[in-house]
């Protein structure tokens, strides 16, 4: 067998300076129940261009229901399962109004040599407890006690997810 890095048992890259920064790179996953972000697809597309393959998003269909703790109870079960089946080993972070608020540079310490998945639940939130029984290592993190749209959340989300790669590159869109 070569010398190498091997990945879900399919494939070894040869290790080199190359493979060393590949697997350097973080990866971003941002999990939203949302219908659309039309009104901010642009900006939102501009950003995944721009983190190219370290960031994807992934949308669950809403649940449709006029029982609120129904919805919130099927939306955190249809959560939970993506977690457990594909992000089982990524660090979670939930927005939350009631999170930790943390400056950019901050932001960039917890995330940026961990892979991470951000959860921006539905218009009624989740269902913490069953989350935290799960997984008791997630986090919470706020953009401030304002309630803002899905869309526009997951926007300053990704753009501050851009910010801290610019950081730890040294490029100057940070200041």
């Amino acid at each position: 067998m070569t010398e190498g890095f091997q990945f879900s048992n399919k494939r070894i890259l040869p290790h080199n300076e190359y493979t060393t920064l590949f697997l350097l790179k973080t990866m971003f996953v941002i999990l939203h129940i949302s219908d659309s972000d039309k009104h901010f697809s642009s900006a939102i597309q501009e950003y995944e261009k721009r983190l190219g393959k370290q960031l994807h998003l992934e949308a669950l269909k809403p649940f449709k229901d006029t029982n609120k703790e129904l919805v919130i109870h099927k939306e955190t079960e249809e959560i939970l399962q993506t977690l457990k089946k594909k992000y089982a080993n990524f660090q979670k972070i939930l927005m939350i109004k009631e999170g930790t608020q943390r400056t950019t540079e901050e932001l960039h310490q917890k995330i940026i040599h961990q892979d991470t998945i951000f959860i921006i639940g539905g218009p009624y939130g989740v269902d913490e407890k069953s989350l935290k029984a799960w997984f008791p290592d997630l986090k919470e993190l706020s953009f401030g006690r304002i309630t803002l749209p899905h869309g526009l959340a997951k926007l300053v989300l990704i753009e501050q997810l851009y910010r801290c790669t610019t950081i730890e590159q040294g490029k100057s869109y940070h200041y």
